[in-house]
């Protein structure tokens, strides 16, 4: 007999014999079967109307009701039951948030393996308040009675001794219940019993920390009464670790470890392209497997051959003007003396895109004013004409980073780029994380195009062997023994599964723990003598948490300065960050490259960001709700303090848009959505103009500023067409594993 299952956490989607159904349903008639599988009763009709079509006048309503209802009824059949008047579910499709229920009477350990609190995660739908207002208490309720499991559940280990799996319990209670004393001295109770007491102390620091940005909170007296307790249990050798590791800490600049044949291919498409034969190579991998910083290192290696090399890269965040990678990577071009050689009127036109432009050259002729897409292609050959006279003069390297976010103007303008350059001296190369965008994305087929060019490469960057990730520990290490930091090596493999990034991260943990140093005059690794002694026995747990224990060493102004770039996704100028933390200039750059030093931070084109997507997804991880939208908001007024008087351009439009979205400033968001959409349209960018558009329709506050906005949309489309943007994959889940004591086999401190 076919059975249907309902998933309503962690993802919205119905299936037949654990197949998802099809055809796929609306979010809306989803949204309808949940509805009546979690509140199983008769509900009458225009209520089930009025809930989910409330927006609409009452006919229009009914008519979209029944339309959804008999999409539901030609996939669930019988399941559906009632009359003119009611209607309700009868048959049996199993549910895992009615799972969670039951199983929280008859198996309460079970049920904590549901994750309540992504209920109807993903589920997006306009205009319904009242399905959201009930959604988000239906939530709450169950997320309230996952607290209270825990809370047994906790207690329940403690009293059997099973401090770790206490402490692994409390941590999730922490984040459902981020503000609440018991979980936190739950999880400080449990992880003190483990004998990490560091660790209990850290947990009621970032507790502290977190209250103080709560108006009228601040921790209980037991909690406080425990702390102190704790600090009194722990010896005068386990004082908390501070940044004194950067100062003795080695550098993790090592050689290319396993990308050997990969650099050789890399020098071979270049020696072609050099001669006037155009290639690509196309990099790929997984999150922190080295796409990056292969390319940095060829990119040098190219400069010191003679060649011109330009960078861009896409952005993981809405907001930036379109075309967004190719201008970052023409800014590149700006010194170039060949550029005086171009035609004035394609540099006009190229100038939409890279305003700098009139200011090198300021008697450049006024661009055309027509915006319709069939002339686009002038935009497009006045950067070909451009890239053109830089490679006549000097073999040119482009290199394009994280293509998969690249928006779709800028793939369609890579593609014209790279098939009208075929026989110019031009090296293509970019990076592509696998398996974060869908099949049918524009940087996906782009991609596939690619890989299907003549003369095209395909690296993929495999994780590092074992014996590799012992290469590069012991070229890194400088130890001398023959067999010397094997197990250390095997054990990192294990835990990292051999991602370069990941290796790094958890090496530099190490150091940040005062487990391992460097010994003075040889450069050699060590392990200190403090660490047979305070140090616990399991370290580093997760890459997470080895990310965030050098977060935690940051003091307050670093650890600020960082949270600021963090939430911005795209980076801050110093100009940014010195107004929106109110400092000077010099004293905000000091604080950047402070951050740079410890490798959260990378520096470029004026901007400081984080040095790779996990550092920032690991930082906001730590920010509550609250203090990420005050962090949008300022972030939103400093921009806005900033602009020139001219007014913004479209990349500082669109930014500011963002970020007065996530603070909803809903007025402000609309406002500058509008900016940034007409400065889309000016550059041809039509798709990324009905996106803003999209997010002004969203925050529009009357009827004349919704009006303005289907006027301006329908204007849009007579020029070009629409496609609903694909939706995004979750990131792969970072590896778990951990270092043990005995693993450290380096030679002692002497």
């Amino acid at each position: 007999m076919a059975t249907f299952a309902l998933r309503l956490c962690g993802g919205l989607e119905l299936s037949l014999d654990g197949n998802p159904v099809e055809p796929t349903l609306g979010a809306k008639t989803l949204a309808l079967l949940a509805f009546l599988r979690l509140e199983r009763r008769p509900h009458r009709r225009e209520t089930l109307a009025a809930l989910l079509w409330g927006e609409y006048e009452d006919e229009k309503a009914k008519a979209s009701f029944r339309q959804a209802l008999t999409r539901l009824r030609d996939v669930v059949g019988d399941l559906i039951t009632g009359d003119r008047v009611t209607l309700a579910l009868t048959g049996d499709l199993s549910c895992d948030a009615s799972e969670f229920e039951r199983l929280a009477v008859v198996d309460p350990k079970a049920a904590l393996a549901i994750d309540v609190s992504s209920l109807f995660t993903g589920l997006s739908l306009r205009s319904c308040p009242e399905f959201d207002d009930w959604a988000s208490a239906k939530r709450m309720a169950l997320v309230e009675r996952y607290c209270r499991l825990s809370e047994q559940a906790v207690h329940d280990a403690l009293a059997t001794h099973a401090w770790r799996e206490a402490a692994r319990m409390a941590e999730r209670w922490c984040t459902l219940e981020p503000l609440a004393d018991p979980p936190v001295a739950a999880a400080m109770e449990a992880q003190f019993l483990a004998g990490d007491v560091q660790a209990a102390l850290a947990t009621y620091s970032r507790h502290t920390s977190r209250l103080a940005f709560e108006p009228g909170r601040a921790p209980g007296k037991s909690i406080v009464e425990l702390s102190a307790r704790l600090r009194r249990a722990s010896t005068a050798n386990s004082a908390r670790r501070s940044e004194l590791w950067l100062e003795r800490g080695p550098s993790f600049d090592g050689a290319l470890v396993g990308r050997e044949l990969d650099w050789e291919r890399l020098k071979r498409a270049w020696s072609t392209a050099r001669h006037g034969e155009s290639r690509i190579v196309l990099i790929e991998g997984e999150p922190g497997a080295g796409k990056t910083r292969i390319v940095d290192d060829f990119l040098r290696w190219v400069s010191a051959e003679g060649g011109f090399a330009i960078r861009g890269r896409g952005y993981d965040a809405r907001g930036g003007a379109p075309f967004g990678a190719v201008v970052e990577a023409l800014r590149g071009t700006m010194e170039a003396s060949s550029l005086a050689g171009v035609d004035p009127e394609w540099l006009a036109e190229a100038a939409r895109l890279l305003p700098e432009l009139r200011r090198r050259f300021p008697n450049l002729p006024e661009s055309r004013t027509d915006t319709r897409a069939t002339e686009s292609w002038r935009l497009f050959e006045a950067v070909a004409q451009v890239l053109i006279a830089i490679a006549e003069e000097n073999p040119l390297a482009v290199f394009i980073d994280d293509l998969q976010w690249c928006d779709s103007d800028s793939c369609s303008l890579l593609h014209f780029l790279v098939r009208r350059l075929e026989s110019a001296a031009v090296f293509w190369c970019v990076t592509l994380t696998a398996g974060v965008t869908e099949r049918d994305a524009p940087a996906a087929r782009l991609a596939r195009a690619f890989r299907g060019a003549r003369g095209s490469t395909s690296l993929s960057l495999r994780p590092l062997t074992e014996e590799e990730v012992w290469r590069l520990i012991r070229e890194l290490s400088k130890v001398g023994e023959p067999e010397g930091g094997r197990r250390l090596a095997s054990r990192v493999f294990e835990v990292t599964a051999g991602n370069p990034f990941y290796v790094i991260e958890l090496l530099k943990t190490l150091f940040a723990q005062d487990v391992l140093s460097v010994e003075e005059g040889t450069g050699a690794w060590i392990v200190r003598d403090a660490a047979t002694s305070h140090v616990p026995a399991e370290l580093a747990p997760t890459i997470h948490e080895t990310i965030m224990e050098r977060i935690e060493c940051l003091s307050e102004p670093l650890h600020d300065l960082l949270v600021s770039i963090a939430v911005s996704g795209r980076g801050c100028p110093t100009d940014v960050l010195s107004h929106l933390h109110g400092i000077s200039r010099l004293h905000s750059a000091a604080l950047g490259d402070a951050l740079v030093e410890r490798h959260l931070v990378v520096e470029q084109d004026g901007r400081y960001q984080c040095a790779h997507p996990t550092i920032a997804n690991v930082v906001r991880s730590g920010l509550t709700a609250s203090r990420r939208r005050e962090v949008h908001r300022a972030l939103a007024l400093t921009l806005e303090l900033l602009l020139p008087g001219r007014g913004p351009n479209g990349a500082e439009a669109g930014e500011i848009a963002r970020h007065a979205d996530e603070a909803g400033d809903r007025p402000m968001s609309y406002r500058y959505a509008l900016l940034a959409a007409d400065d889309c349209v000016n550059r041809f960018a039509h798709e990324e103009a009905l996106s803003w558009l999209d997010l002004a329709s969203a925050t529009a506050d009357s009827i004349n500023e919704a009006e303005v906005v289907n006027r301006l949309t329908a204007q849009v489309l007579d020029k070009a067409g629409w496609h609903e943007p694909p939706p995004v994959r979750a990131p792969a889940i970072l590896p778990i594993g951990r270092v043990v004591r005995d693993d450290l086999d380096l030679p002692a401190h002497r």
